[in-house]
């Protein structure tokens, strides 16, 4: 299956009543806030890996090694299956 396959399956599930021009618009505009919450969350681990690289706190380091962990999580769980 396509790069968006899985979106066309996820509008398919839930709209099947929609003309085609109408379903092409959705999966365009849920493909694009997917594109958009990957690159949110790319744009916080890299913040917090710039964070931590010059923090000299031991304990800030590990809550800062804590927020990179839970957004490499979520990263994962975006683009599992999605690419």
């Amino acid at each position: 299956m396509t790069r968006q396959g899985w979106a066309e399956r996820k509008v398919d599930a839930i709209c099947r009543w929609t003309s085609e021009s109408l379903r092409a618009l959705v999966i365009k505009l849920l493909l694009a806030e997917h594109k958009r919450a990957v690159r949110v969350v790319r744009c916080e681990l890299e913040k917090y890996q710039r964070q931590r690289e010059g923090e000299t706190n031991a304990s800030r380091r590990d809550m800062l090694g804590g927020a990179m962990l839970a957004c490499s999580n979520i990263l994962a769980a975006l683009q599992k299956g999605r690419t």
